[in-house]
């Protein structure tokens, strides 16, 4: 007992004096920084950056500038007319239908990952392309769906292109990890 050391001051006068003293301080203890972030103005600006970049609406002054034919509202509901056609059949048309129009595939991983269960290959090539470049992005860490390891497997194991199978695998393999 004679090697331990005796503390002088208490586990909760040792936190309590962490954050004091130091020349640098958070922007959580700043009280004007707190009021700027529950402004509302604050909040709209947000939610207008965040509609950016997730592929949201886009506030009119945004949208004037960088979508000013309105494409990109014009991709995005056609993308929910194919995810709400009534049948398989209709999907299965809907999504030719939509890639004939839109070729360049969108960066939204849950309409990527229903393409994988499409019965053309070449759609199931293009979206897993298109996947696999999201993955080597890092963009794929945060929102997966939970069927994409499920269709992912189902086209390793029913895909006749064997390059197809190892791409599919392989995607599979890097989600996992």
């Amino acid at each position: 007992m004679a090697d331990e050391k005796k503390r002088s001051k208490s586990w909760r006068e040792i936190d309590a004096g962490r954050g004091k003293g130091s020349k640098y301080t958070s922007r959580q203890d700043d009280p004007a920084q707190q009021k700027l972030e529950r402004s509302a103005s604050y909040q709209k600006y947000k939610a207008a950056a965040d509609a950016l970049f997730t592929g949201g609406e886009l506030p009119e002054g945004l949208a004037k500038t960088f979508d000013p034919e309105g494409k990109r509202k014009a991709q995005k509901q056609a993308m929910l007319k194919v995810t709400e056609s009534d049948t398989r059949a209709d999907w299965v048309k809907a999504v030719v239908d939509y890639l004939e129009k839109y070729p360049e595939l969108p960066e939204d991983a849950y309409f990527l990952d229903s393409l994988l269960d499409h019965p053309r290959e070449r759609i199931v090539d293009k979206a897993l392309a298109k996947l696999e470049l999201l993955g080597e992005e890092g963009k794929l860490k945060t929102k997966v769906p939970q069927s994409l390891d499920q269709r992912l497997k189902s086209v390793e194991l029913t895909s006749m292109d064997p390059d197809m199978q190892g791409r599919a695998k392989a995607l599979r393999d890097k989600l996992r990890a």
